[in-house]
Protein backbone atom coordinates (compact mmCIF):
# COMPACT_ATOMS: atom_id res chain seq x y z
CA UNK A 1 0.00 0.00 0.00
CA UNK A 2 1.16 3.61 -0.57
CA UNK A 3 3.28 5.33 2.04
CA UNK A 4 1.11 7.22 4.55
CA UNK A 5 3.44 8.47 7.29
CA UNK A 6 7.05 8.98 8.37
CA UNK A 7 8.74 6.58 10.76
CA UNK A 8 11.21 7.77 13.38
CA UNK A 9 14.12 6.69 11.14
CA UNK A 10 12.68 8.50 8.11
CA UNK A 11 12.00 11.69 10.07
CA UNK A 12 15.67 11.65 11.12
CA UNK A 13 16.64 11.53 7.43
CA UNK A 14 14.38 14.49 6.59
CA UNK A 15 15.70 16.54 9.52
CA UNK A 16 19.29 15.91 8.41
CA UNK A 17 18.54 17.29 4.96
CA UNK A 18 16.58 20.28 6.31
CA UNK A 19 19.58 21.60 8.25
CA UNK A 20 20.50 23.52 5.09
CA UNK A 21 17.56 25.83 5.84
CA UNK A 22 19.05 27.21 9.05
CA UNK A 23 18.84 30.13 9.51
CA UNK A 24 15.70 30.75 7.46
CA UNK A 25 13.25 33.64 7.39
CA UNK A 26 9.54 32.76 7.31
CA UNK A 27 8.07 34.93 4.56
CA UNK A 28 4.52 33.62 4.83
CA UNK A 29 2.41 30.82 6.31
CA UNK A 30 -0.23 29.13 4.14
CA UNK A 31 -2.83 26.41 4.64
CA UNK A 32 -1.99 23.18 2.83
CA UNK A 33 -4.71 20.73 1.85
CA UNK A 34 -6.93 19.45 4.69
CA UNK A 35 -4.78 19.70 7.84
CA UNK A 36 -1.37 20.89 6.78
CA UNK A 37 0.51 24.16 6.49
CA UNK A 38 3.10 25.45 4.06
CA UNK A 39 5.97 27.65 5.23
CA UNK A 40 7.37 29.91 2.55
CA UNK A 41 10.97 30.49 3.57
CA UNK A 42 13.83 32.66 2.39
CA UNK A 43 17.18 30.95 2.81
CA UNK A 44 20.46 32.79 2.33
CA UNK A 45 22.14 31.88 -0.98
CA UNK A 46 19.30 29.48 -1.81
CA UNK A 47 16.38 31.85 -2.19
CA UNK A 48 12.77 30.78 -1.70
CA UNK A 49 12.07 27.35 -0.22
CA UNK A 50 8.68 25.78 0.51
CA UNK A 51 8.37 23.50 3.54
CA UNK A 52 5.33 21.21 3.46
CA UNK A 53 4.06 20.14 6.89
CA UNK A 54 1.28 17.55 7.13
CA UNK A 55 0.98 16.49 10.81
CA UNK A 56 0.76 12.75 11.32
CA UNK A 57 1.95 12.21 7.75
CA UNK A 58 4.80 14.03 6.01
CA UNK A 59 7.37 16.80 6.24
CA UNK A 60 9.45 17.81 3.24
CA UNK A 61 10.58 20.55 0.91
CA UNK A 62 8.20 20.91 -2.00
CA UNK A 63 7.80 22.77 -5.28
CA UNK A 64 4.00 22.84 -5.09
CA UNK A 65 2.26 25.90 -3.65
CA UNK A 66 -1.45 25.18 -3.58
CA UNK A 67 -3.43 26.88 -0.83
CA UNK A 68 -6.97 28.18 -0.26
CA UNK A 69 -7.60 31.83 -1.09
CA UNK A 70 -9.09 32.41 2.36
CA UNK A 71 -6.70 31.31 5.18
CA UNK A 72 -8.11 29.34 8.10
CA UNK A 73 -8.30 30.80 11.60
CA UNK A 74 -5.36 28.62 12.65
CA UNK A 75 -3.28 29.84 9.71
CA UNK A 76 -4.05 33.46 10.59
CA UNK A 77 -2.94 32.87 14.18
CA UNK A 78 0.35 31.41 13.00
CA UNK A 79 0.92 34.34 10.65
CA UNK A 80 0.66 36.74 13.59
CA UNK A 81 3.62 35.09 15.32
CA UNK A 82 5.61 33.55 12.47
CA UNK A 83 5.54 35.94 9.51
CA UNK A 84 9.01 37.54 9.18
CA UNK A 85 10.34 35.38 12.05
CA UNK A 86 13.67 33.53 11.83
CA UNK A 87 14.00 29.76 12.29
CA UNK A 88 17.18 29.43 14.37
CA UNK A 89 17.16 25.64 14.84
CA UNK A 90 15.35 22.58 13.60
CA UNK A 91 15.71 19.32 15.53
CA UNK A 92 14.07 15.97 16.10
CA UNK A 93 13.11 15.34 19.72
CA UNK A 94 15.52 12.50 20.56
CA UNK A 95 14.36 9.69 18.24
CA UNK A 96 10.65 10.48 18.55
CA UNK A 97 8.37 11.40 15.68
CA UNK A 98 8.40 15.02 16.83
CA UNK A 99 10.12 18.00 15.23
CA UNK A 100 10.88 21.24 17.08
CA UNK A 101 11.51 24.52 15.24
CA UNK A 102 12.98 27.26 17.42
CA UNK A 103 11.81 30.65 16.15
CA UNK A 104 12.79 34.22 16.96
CA UNK A 105 10.88 37.44 16.25
CA UNK A 106 10.20 40.00 18.98
CA UNK A 107 10.13 36.99 21.30
CA UNK A 108 11.18 33.35 21.13
CA UNK A 109 8.66 30.71 20.16
CA UNK A 110 8.68 27.02 19.36
CA UNK A 111 6.71 25.39 16.56
CA UNK A 112 6.27 21.74 17.53
CA UNK A 113 5.27 19.27 14.83
CA UNK A 114 3.92 15.85 15.88
CA UNK A 115 3.88 13.02 13.34
CA UNK A 116 2.54 10.18 15.50
CA UNK A 117 -1.14 9.20 15.62
CA UNK A 118 -3.29 11.93 13.96
CA UNK A 119 -0.48 14.43 14.41
CA UNK A 120 -0.61 18.05 15.54
CA UNK A 121 0.97 21.47 15.09
CA UNK A 122 1.60 23.40 18.32
CA UNK A 123 2.94 26.91 18.84
CA UNK A 124 4.39 27.69 22.28
CA UNK A 125 5.94 30.77 23.88
CA UNK A 126 9.34 30.96 25.56
CA UNK A 127 7.86 29.52 28.79
CA UNK A 128 6.62 26.47 26.83
CA UNK A 129 2.98 27.53 27.25
CA UNK A 130 0.76 26.64 24.31
CA UNK A 131 -0.42 29.69 22.34
CA UNK A 132 -2.36 27.80 19.68
CA UNK A 133 -2.62 24.31 18.20
CA UNK A 134 -4.17 22.68 15.18
CA UNK A 135 -6.26 20.34 17.33
CA UNK A 136 -7.04 20.23 21.02
CA UNK A 137 -6.14 16.79 22.32
CA UNK A 138 -6.41 15.05 25.66
CA UNK A 139 -4.12 12.12 26.38
CA UNK A 140 -3.71 10.01 29.50
CA UNK A 141 -0.56 11.86 30.56
CA UNK A 142 -0.94 15.29 28.93
CA UNK A 143 -3.38 17.84 27.51
CA UNK A 144 -2.74 19.84 24.37
CA UNK A 145 -4.72 23.11 24.29
CA UNK A 146 -4.01 26.86 24.56
CA UNK A 147 -2.93 27.97 28.01
CA UNK A 148 -1.53 24.57 29.01
CA UNK A 149 2.18 23.83 29.39
CA UNK A 150 3.34 21.72 26.48
CA UNK A 151 4.60 18.33 27.65
CA UNK A 152 6.41 15.91 25.40
CA UNK A 153 4.99 12.36 25.40
CA UNK A 154 6.82 9.80 27.58
CA UNK A 155 10.12 9.18 25.81
CA UNK A 156 10.89 5.68 24.44
CA UNK A 157 14.41 4.31 24.02
CA UNK A 158 16.51 6.67 21.91
CA UNK A 159 17.95 4.48 19.14
CA UNK A 160 20.26 7.34 18.14
CA UNK A 161 22.19 7.08 21.40
CA UNK A 162 21.80 3.44 22.48
CA UNK A 163 25.05 1.44 22.80
CA UNK A 164 25.89 -2.28 22.77
CA UNK A 165 25.53 -2.74 26.54
CA UNK A 166 22.17 -0.93 26.71
CA UNK A 167 20.80 -2.79 23.71
CA UNK A 168 21.82 -6.17 25.14
CA UNK A 169 20.28 -5.24 28.50
CA UNK A 170 17.05 -4.15 26.83
CA UNK A 171 16.77 -7.42 24.88
CA UNK A 172 17.45 -9.50 28.00
CA UNK A 173 14.64 -7.73 29.87
CA UNK A 174 12.22 -7.65 26.95
CA UNK A 175 8.82 -9.22 27.32
CA UNK A 176 8.28 -9.40 23.56
CA UNK A 177 8.07 -12.79 21.85
CA UNK A 178 10.58 -12.01 19.08
CA UNK A 179 13.64 -9.84 18.56
CA UNK A 180 12.04 -8.07 15.58
CA UNK A 181 9.08 -6.94 17.71
CA UNK A 182 11.42 -5.76 20.44
CA UNK A 183 13.51 -3.71 18.00
CA UNK A 184 10.43 -2.34 16.25
CA UNK A 185 8.50 -1.27 19.36
CA UNK A 186 10.88 -1.02 22.32
CA UNK A 187 13.78 0.50 20.39
CA UNK A 188 11.36 2.41 18.16
CA UNK A 189 12.74 1.46 14.75
CA UNK A 190 9.51 0.23 13.18
CA UNK A 191 8.93 -3.17 11.61
CA UNK A 192 10.74 -2.76 8.30
CA UNK A 193 13.94 -1.32 9.74
CA UNK A 194 13.94 -3.87 12.57
CA UNK A 195 13.70 -6.64 9.97
CA UNK A 196 16.50 -5.05 7.97
CA UNK A 197 18.74 -5.07 11.06
CA UNK A 198 18.04 -8.75 11.77
CA UNK A 199 18.62 -9.74 8.15
CA UNK A 200 21.93 -7.89 7.85
CA UNK A 201 23.12 -9.10 11.26
CA UNK A 202 22.32 -12.72 10.31
CA UNK A 203 19.91 -13.21 13.22
CA UNK A 204 16.57 -15.02 13.11
CA UNK A 205 13.98 -12.27 13.51
CA UNK A 206 11.64 -14.65 15.35
CA UNK A 207 14.24 -15.47 18.00
CA UNK A 208 13.25 -14.72 21.59
CA UNK A 209 15.10 -11.50 22.55
CA UNK A 210 16.15 -13.07 25.86
CA UNK A 211 18.08 -15.69 23.86
CA UNK A 212 20.08 -13.13 21.89
CA UNK A 213 23.75 -13.36 22.91
CA UNK A 214 25.94 -10.33 23.55
CA UNK A 215 27.82 -11.10 20.33
CA UNK A 216 24.56 -11.13 18.35
CA UNK A 217 23.49 -7.92 20.08
CA UNK A 218 26.79 -6.34 19.02
CA UNK A 219 26.11 -7.39 15.41
CA UNK A 220 22.69 -5.70 15.55
CA UNK A 221 24.33 -2.60 17.01
CA UNK A 222 26.89 -2.60 14.20
CA UNK A 223 24.12 -2.68 11.58
CA UNK A 224 22.24 0.08 13.41
CA UNK A 225 25.39 2.20 13.26
CA UNK A 226 25.47 1.69 9.47
CA UNK A 227 21.88 2.96 9.24
CA UNK A 228 22.75 6.03 11.31
CA UNK A 229 25.70 6.75 9.02
CA UNK A 230 23.52 6.42 5.90
CA UNK A 231 21.04 8.94 7.35
CA UNK A 232 23.73 11.65 7.29
CA UNK A 233 23.36 11.81 3.51
CA UNK A 234 20.07 10.12 2.62
CA UNK A 235 18.79 9.49 -0.89
CA UNK A 236 15.32 8.55 -2.09
CA UNK A 237 14.92 4.85 -2.92
CA UNK A 238 11.60 3.84 -4.50
CA UNK A 239 10.41 0.26 -3.94
CA UNK A 240 6.93 -0.43 -5.32
CA UNK A 241 4.81 2.19 -3.49
CA UNK A 242 7.22 2.73 -0.58
CA UNK A 243 10.12 5.18 -0.31
CA UNK A 244 13.16 4.74 1.94
CA UNK A 245 16.17 6.99 2.71
CA UNK A 246 18.73 4.24 2.05
CA UNK A 247 18.98 1.05 0.00
CA UNK A 248 17.38 -2.12 1.34
CA UNK A 249 19.21 -5.45 1.28
CA UNK A 250 18.22 -7.95 -1.43
CA UNK A 251 15.90 -5.47 -3.17
CA UNK A 252 16.39 -3.43 -6.33
CA UNK A 253 14.94 0.10 -6.30
CA UNK A 254 12.85 1.25 -9.25
CA UNK A 255 14.13 4.82 -8.99
CA UNK A 256 16.68 6.74 -6.90
CA UNK A 257 16.48 10.48 -6.22
CA UNK A 258 19.37 12.65 -5.05
CA UNK A 259 17.58 13.62 -1.81
CA UNK A 260 14.97 12.01 0.41
CA UNK A 261 12.95 15.25 0.42
CA UNK A 262 12.71 15.07 -3.36
CA UNK A 263 11.30 11.56 -3.10
CA UNK A 264 8.75 12.53 -0.44
CA UNK A 265 7.55 15.42 -2.59
CA UNK A 266 6.14 12.90 -5.07
CA UNK A 267 3.62 11.71 -2.47
CA UNK A 268 0.13 13.17 -2.71
CA UNK A 269 -1.66 12.01 0.48
CA UNK A 270 -4.86 13.91 -0.25
CA UNK A 271 -5.20 13.13 -3.92
CA UNK A 272 -8.55 11.43 -4.57
CA UNK A 273 -8.71 8.79 -7.26
CA UNK A 274 -11.51 8.78 -9.78
CA UNK A 275 -13.85 5.74 -10.01
CA UNK A 276 -12.10 4.86 -13.28
CA UNK A 277 -8.66 4.83 -11.62
CA UNK A 278 -10.01 2.62 -8.81
CA UNK A 279 -11.57 0.28 -11.39
CA UNK A 280 -8.30 0.08 -13.35
CA UNK A 281 -6.33 -0.71 -10.17
CA UNK A 282 -8.89 -3.38 -9.22
CA UNK A 283 -8.59 -4.98 -12.66
CA UNK A 284 -4.78 -4.82 -12.51
CA UNK A 285 -4.81 -6.61 -9.15
CA UNK A 286 -7.22 -9.23 -10.55
CA UNK A 287 -4.98 -9.79 -13.60
CA UNK A 288 -1.90 -10.12 -11.38
CA UNK A 289 -3.71 -12.69 -9.19
CA UNK A 290 -4.87 -14.67 -12.22
CA UNK A 291 -1.39 -14.61 -13.79
CA UNK A 292 0.07 -15.96 -10.55
CA UNK A 293 -2.61 -18.71 -10.49
CA UNK A 294 -1.79 -19.61 -14.10
CA UNK A 295 1.90 -19.80 -13.25
CA UNK A 296 1.17 -22.16 -10.33
CA UNK A 297 -1.04 -24.37 -12.53
CA UNK A 298 1.66 -24.57 -15.21
CA UNK A 299 4.17 -25.66 -12.59
CA UNK A 300 1.70 -28.30 -11.39
CA UNK A 301 1.20 -29.55 -14.96
CA UNK A 302 4.95 -29.93 -15.41
CA UNK A 303 5.26 -31.78 -12.10
CA UNK A 304 2.30 -34.09 -12.75
CA UNK A 305 3.56 -34.82 -16.28
CA UNK A 306 6.92 -35.79 -14.82
CA UNK A 307 5.20 -38.16 -12.40
CA UNK A 308 3.13 -39.66 -15.21
CA UNK A 309 6.21 -40.24 -17.34
CA UNK A 310 7.97 -41.86 -14.38
CA UNK A 311 5.03 -44.21 -13.82
CA UNK A 312 4.94 -45.13 -17.52
CA UNK A 313 8.69 -45.80 -17.59
CA UNK A 314 8.43 -48.07 -14.53
CA UNK A 315 5.08 -49.64 -15.41
CA UNK A 316 6.37 -53.23 -15.37
CA UNK A 317 7.99 -52.76 -11.96
CA UNK A 318 4.84 -51.22 -10.48
CA UNK A 319 2.64 -53.98 -11.87
CA UNK A 320 4.89 -56.71 -10.45
CA UNK A 321 4.97 -54.90 -7.10
CA UNK A 322 1.20 -54.66 -7.03
CA UNK A 323 0.72 -58.32 -7.92
CA UNK A 324 3.23 -59.41 -5.27
CA UNK A 325 1.61 -57.19 -2.63
CA UNK A 326 -1.87 -58.55 -3.40
CA UNK A 327 -0.68 -62.13 -3.14
CA UNK A 328 1.14 -61.46 0.15
CA UNK A 329 -1.89 -59.64 1.56
CA UNK A 330 -4.19 -62.59 0.81
CA UNK A 331 -1.83 -65.03 2.51
CA UNK A 332 -0.44 -63.12 5.51
CA UNK A 333 -2.22 -59.74 5.81
CA UNK A 334 -1.27 -56.08 5.64
CA UNK A 335 1.49 -56.37 8.29
CA UNK A 336 3.39 -58.76 6.08
CA UNK A 337 3.12 -56.37 3.15
CA UNK A 338 4.46 -53.56 5.36
CA UNK A 339 7.43 -55.63 6.51
CA UNK A 340 8.24 -56.59 2.94
CA UNK A 341 8.13 -52.94 1.82
CA UNK A 342 10.38 -51.84 4.68
CA UNK A 343 13.18 -54.20 3.67
CA UNK A 344 14.77 -52.18 0.88
CA UNK A 345 12.19 -49.88 -0.65
CA UNK A 346 12.88 -46.58 1.15
CA UNK A 347 10.73 -44.55 -1.22
CA UNK A 348 7.61 -46.56 -0.30
CA UNK A 349 5.40 -46.85 2.73
CA UNK A 350 2.22 -48.74 3.60
CA UNK A 351 -1.00 -47.07 4.72
CA UNK A 352 -2.45 -49.92 6.80
CA UNK A 353 -5.71 -48.09 7.48
CA UNK A 354 -6.57 -47.59 3.80
CA UNK A 355 -4.62 -50.68 2.72
CA UNK A 356 -2.61 -48.80 0.13
CA UNK A 357 1.05 -48.45 -0.86
CA UNK A 358 2.37 -44.87 -1.23
CA UNK A 359 5.34 -44.44 -3.58
CA UNK A 360 7.47 -41.30 -3.78
CA UNK A 361 8.56 -40.63 -7.36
Amino acid sequence: MPKTTLSSVELAAVVEELQMLIPAKISRVYDYEERGILLELHVREKGKQLLRIIPGKFLNLTTSKESPIQPSGFCQQLRKYLDSAIITSLRQKDSERILVLEIEKEQRHSLILEFFSKGNIILTDETNTIITCLERQTWKDRTVKPGEKYLFPPAPINWKEINEAKLYQLLQKSGKKSVIISLATEVGLGGLYAEELCKNAGIDKEKNPKNVSFTESAKIMNELQKIKESLKKPLGFFYEEEIYPFALTDKTPKTITQTYNEALDTLKPFKKKSPYENKIEHLQRTIATQEEAIKIQKEKIIEESRKGESIYENYTFFQQLLDHAKELFKKEGIEAVEQEIKKDKKNMKVDKFRKKIAITI
